[in-house]
């Protein structure tokens, strides 16, 4: 009786699964999906990464952690999602999702909205190991772990670039701009994962 149990919870495991895989395909505005279409697109996000998730989120009150997630690296991070369309996060979400840190044991938190952040959270995340993902910056990731981006200088609409991987931890790697310098302007890939990793590669 045990066995057939543990194959049935396989079983919906590996089909939830497929479902969520689909999902995370066909999606291109995460503002459509309902709350934990939200929360299973991001599990689907970082499993894509080669990170391990364990979900802990739904409608009952969560402590402020939806998802754990273990890293290529070993690295253990919390992740909170807000899938709010308008309204902005302030730094009070972001303080208290902090603040489980330690009992969490975690090396880090992510906090993601398919909104934005307000100028006093993003103040509060500043210098922490605690990234924040907006809706425009979390369209962009989900592209790239598609593995297409579309080209701004292109000149046809349809026409895409392979997105590189980051030669220092080999994740999926974002198109930057410099801002200050003798090289302000130029354009160059940057990790993902930055500040936690540095890694770069000219375009």
């Amino acid at each position: 009786m045990l066995g057939i149990l543990v194959l049935g919870y396989t079983l919906v495991g590996v089909l939830r699964r497929a479902i969520d895989s689909r999902k995370f395909d066909a999606t291109d505005d995460p503002t459509r999906l309902t709350w934990s279409e939200f929360e299973r697109l991001i599990a689907e996000f970082y499993r894509r990464q080669g990170a391990t998730v364990s979900t802990r989120g739904g409608p009952t009150s969560d402590g402020g952690v939806d998802l754990t997630i273990t890293d290529r690296t070993g690295h253990r991070l919390i992740v909170q999602c807000k899938h709010w369309k308008s309204r902005r996060v302030g730094v009070k979400p972001l303080r208290e999702l902090w603040g489980v840190m330690s009992d969490e044991k975690a090396d880090g938190a992510i906090f993601v909205t398919s909104g934005s952040f307000s100028p006093d959270a993003a103040d509060f995340a500043r210098g922490k190991r605690l990234e924040l993902i907006d809706g425009p910056k979390l369209r962009t990731m989900i592209a790239e772990v598609k593995g297409t981006l579309a080209t701004p200088s292109a000149a046809r609409p349809d026409q895409v670039v392979t997105v590189p991987r980051c030669p220092r931890c080999s994740s999926p790697m974002l198109l930057r701009t410099v801002k200050r310098g003798a090289h302000s302007g130029e354009q160059f890939w940057g990790c993902s994962t930055y500040p936690k990793c540095e890694g770069t590669r000219p375009t």
